[in-house]
């Protein structure tokens, strides 16, 4: 009997040291947790005794998982305040040139042939605000909802030609010009026009602004329907491997107050059309080609 005393004596002993130890341990998990929720420190759990090592493990892959969403968030929230500026920029320029072209013809003293030029010019410039607006609504639609975009037959020179004629007199005040090589009036291909143009437009705008000398565009159906924008480059340190990133940083695409989503969008529109987009750098050069399903 005094030995079964004993038994459960030492049991229960050793039974309250357990439970004093997991108190203890339960104390020391929960101080720390309030020192880490109350400080931006990347401290994880540890134990004091050794009884809820199963626990602090499981809490403390918890712990690093929102610590890396936490900076997700950080490095996704510094790069929407720059986008939103640049974004702001890139609306406020071609409104900007508008107001101006309007001034002028207010303040009188043009001849009527300047007035109808600088309406136009007006036109054209607030007709790139749409567009622009357009762009960031279609990008954001796109990449949330996935929608396939609707499809019709189209000219695809005509819808090229546009684009050219778009940015005619941006380029001719640069002493700059576009060539445009297309061996065909005429290639039937089965896509969204809106999305095409916006493609087209897109890698202009993005020569006229950061690249040098003409513009060579080049309509190829070797091998496939294929158009490469071409222009010298002064900058030499483009990454090809990230320019269709969205927030990619270089010269070629993401300074000069553009919002960085030109390459972005060229790049989405064109996968969403079922083609593909590439870049490369020939010596002084950028070259991007837009490779589109023929019409079958």
């Amino acid at each position: 009997m005094t030995a079964a005393i004993i038994t459960v004596s030492l049991i229960a002993a050793a039974l309250l040291i357990h439970c004093l130890m997991i108190h203890f341990e339960h104390r020391n998990i929960c101080r720390q947790l309030k020192t880490i929720s109350s400080e931006d420190t990347n401290t994880l759990l540890h134990s004091s005794n050794g009884t809820a090592d199963s626990l602090i493990i499981e809490m403390n892959s918890h712990l690093q998982n929102i610590r890396i969403l936490r900076e997700e968030y950080r490095t996704k929230s510094h790069d929407l305040e720059q986008m939103m500026t640049n974004i702001s920029h890139d609306l406020r320029t071609p409104l900007t040139s508008a107001m101006g072209y309007m001034e002028m013809v207010r303040s009188g003293g043009l001849s009527e042939e300047e007035n109808g030029h600088a309406l136009e010019i007006i036109e054209n410039r607030l007709g790139r605000l749409e567009e622009l607006i357009n762009s960031f609504f279609e990008f954001s639609q796109m990449i949330s909802r996935g929608k396939a975009p609707e499809k019709e037959e189209l000219n695809l020179v005509s819808v090229l030609e546009e684009a050219v004629v778009h940015y005619f007199d941006d380029y001719s005040a640069r002493g700059r010009q576009i060539m445009l090589d297309c061996s065909k009036r005429r290639i039937m291909i089965h896509s969204n026009r809106n999305m095409l143009m916006r493609v087209f437009d897109n890698l202009i705008g993005n020569s006229l602004k950061h690249g040098e000398g003409d513009l060579s565009v080049q309509v190829s159906e070797s091998g496939g329907l294929s158009i490469r924008f071409e222009n010298g480059l002064s900058d030499s340190e483009v990454d090809v491997g990230q320019v269709f990133d969205e927030f990619y940083t270089t010269d070629i695409s993401r300074t000069k107050g553009n919002t960085g989503l030109g390459l972005a969008i060229a790049k989405q529109f064109t996968e969403l059309l079922g083609g593909s987009i590439s870049a490369e750098t020939p010596p002084g050069r950028f070259a991007v080609t837009v490779s589109l399903p023929a019409d079958k």
